[in-house]
């Protein structure tokens, strides 16, 4: 009998955003558009409070500065934390 591959533990969506609170990150939302900000809060439907925020272009430059901006969680693809550079 063959043995079936260890199940790799994913962590919870939450406890990843949880450890993005008051960080810099970029939020991939449907339509290509592509938002930066400082996450201060989010809720279990995946909805997004960002400070600081941009929709940036393609090249990652900011595009249009809104300030804060709230994410619909609907519209969200990805979350992904900025790394900050030493």
């Amino acid at each position: 009998m063959s043995k079936a591959p260890p199940q790799l533990k994913l962590p919870s969506p939450i406890k990843v955003l949880t450890k993005m609170l008051n960080k810099e990150v970029v939020a991939r939302l449907k339509g290509g558009v592509a938002v930066k900000g400082v996450l201060t809060a989010y809720d279990g439907c995946m909805n997004l409070v960002l400070d600081d925020a941009a929709e940036l272009d393609k090249s990652g430059e900011p595009l249009t500065r809104y300030g804060r901006l709230v994410v619909r969680g609907s519209q969200v693809i990805y979350v992904s934390a900025i790394e900050a550079s030493p």
